[in-house]
């Protein structure tokens, strides 16, 4: 767990306390004051932040949330259950499309309920938006679970429709809505197309049976949002008469006074916990997709600097100097990585660093150097050898030369590009190693980039860069 995960549940333990101590205002304050906090500590690059535009966007929709103490009613449900109509209902306009089609709410859509917390202490200030989402049953089952999902993510409160008797695949949304652990209000709509009998059996057995362990029967809810025209004689001024339809009133208040209850005791402090939520899980995203950023940057820089090595260890003759010079070119390669990290490194650091990292490569580290002096050595030699022959050896030698040349700087870029792996792994971790080890990290490198054959495309791009 990060230092920002454990902030964040510190934060949503101590908003737990302020809701049974009722100071909502205040746990809208935090939640704002740890919003800020967490968008000001991402410390992203220009470049990262266009990468990260919509996350960033969202996260900062947040805070607006929060200023405006946003609280999001969303409706969920199946077809024809009455949804868009119940909606209807509570914000006295017909917002939202209602039609006898399958399927008529397609995409979701939002409005603002005004007027609605007049006379409520617990909502003062705060801006209710009812949310209408398509049918359960539009989606497969898969698509469904992402619907429900992203609803219980953003939604405040649900109002879970059902218009009947409710069908297995009605009961199980609802479980995975009541996992979310937000506050939902099962609706039994269209309770006008029932005998009274009926309907109170159909609403017994949801509250007693069905829904049992999912919701608290007080937050069963019966309406009769949008209910049946019926034909009425009416009498015309002529004195004769003729037949019309008429639609009642819809039964909606006690489903109003519902919301507003459980809002008014817990709607501000639900807001600041399930804004800090999503703002939890926007943050982990953010912080993946950096890491996957920085690391897709510290592989083409690891990549750059394996490469100049092995070309500067093939070009150098001198016996040593060339060890010298990997050596400077590895330290750079690793300040140059801390700075990607955002945990920039002194020289000295990263000097002890590739030490440590070359003792942990034991045989391997051994060979390179081993192998590095013997190969430099055997360069001069065949240069001495030219100057002596007067240049008759001159071919020889620069077919010897190539050759070992070739095999020192595929060496050195290795080494490099293990080193510059490791170092990636160590800063990426916080400058620490983790419970696996240096020697183990090292070990794991060396393994996947040979079955990645990481050697040979080092070698085959060596040889590319070496004929230019």
């Amino acid at each position: 767990m990060t230092g920002d995960d454990e902030e964040l549940n510190a934060l949503l333990e101590e908003l737990d306390r302020q809701t049974a101590a009722a100071d909502p205002d205040r746990a809208v304050e935090q939640a704002r004051e740890s919003l800020e906090e967490t968008i000001a500590g991402l410390r992203l690059t220009p470049e990262e932040e266009t990468a990260l535009a919509d996350e960033l966007r969202q996260l900062r929709e947040l805070t607006q949330k929060l200023d405006e103490t946003t609280i999001e009613i969303a409706a969920f449900g199946m077809v024809s259950r009455g949804k868009s109509s119940v909606l209807n209902a509570l914000v006295g306009q017909e917002v939202f499309t209602v039609g006898a089609t399958h399927g008529t709410t397609v995409i979701r859509s939002a409005q603002r309920w005004e007027q609605s917390t007049l006379g409520r202490p617990g909502l003062e200030g705060a801006r209710l938006v009812v949310v209408d989402t398509p049918g359960i049953d539009e989606v497969g089952g898969e698509a469904r679970e992402v619907l429900a999902r992203d609803v219980a993510r953003h939604a405040d409160l649900i109002l879970f429709i059902v218009s009947g008797d409710m069908q297995r695949v009605e009961i199980e949304a609802l479980a995975q809505l009541r996992e979310a652990q937000k506050p939902i209000i099962l609706v039994f709509n269209q309770i006008d197309r029932y005998p009274e009998l009926d309907r109170d059996q159909i609403y017994a057995k949801i509250k007693d049976e069905r829904v049992r362990n999912l919701v608290r029967p007080e937050d069963v809810v019966m309406t009769a949002a949008r209910p049946d025209p019926f034909r009425v004689k009416v009498q015309l001024p002529d004195g004769t008469s003729q037949i019309q339809w008429e639609r009642p009133a819809p039964l909606i208040e006690p489903l109003k006074v519902r919301i507003l209850d459980v809002l008014d005791r817990e709607g501000k402090a639900l807001v600041a916990l399930n804004t800090l939520l999503i703002a939890g899980d926007l943050h982990a995203e953010i912080v993946a997709r950096k890491v996957q950023i920085r690391d897709q940057a510290a592989n083409r820089l690891i990549w750059n600097f394996a490469m100049a090595k092995g070309a500067a260890v093939a070009l150098n003759p001198v016996p040593v100097a060339d060890m010298a010079g990997g050596l400077a070119v590895d330290v750079g390669m690793i300040v140059t990585l801390s700075k990607l990290y955002g945990i920039p490194l002194t020289r000295r650091t990263a000097t002890s660093l590739v030490r440590d990292m070359m003792l942990a490569l034991g045989a391997m580290g051994v060979v390179s150097v081993a192998g590095r002096l013997l190969a430099s050595g055997l360069k001069s030699s065949l240069a001495g050898l030219t100057v002596a022959t007067g240049g008759l050896a001159a071919p020889l030698t620069v077919l010897g030369y190539g050759a070992i040349g070739l095999g020192q700087a595929a060496t050195g870029a290795t080494t490099s590009y293990v080193l510059g792996q490791g170092a990636k792994t160590y800063l990426r971790q916080g400058c620490q190693w983790g419970p696996r080890g240096i020697k183990t990290v090292i070990q794991q490198i060396l393994a996947e980039a040979k079955a990645d054959s990481v050697i040979d495309r080092l070698r085959d791009d060596l040889k590319k860069r070496l004929k230019t």
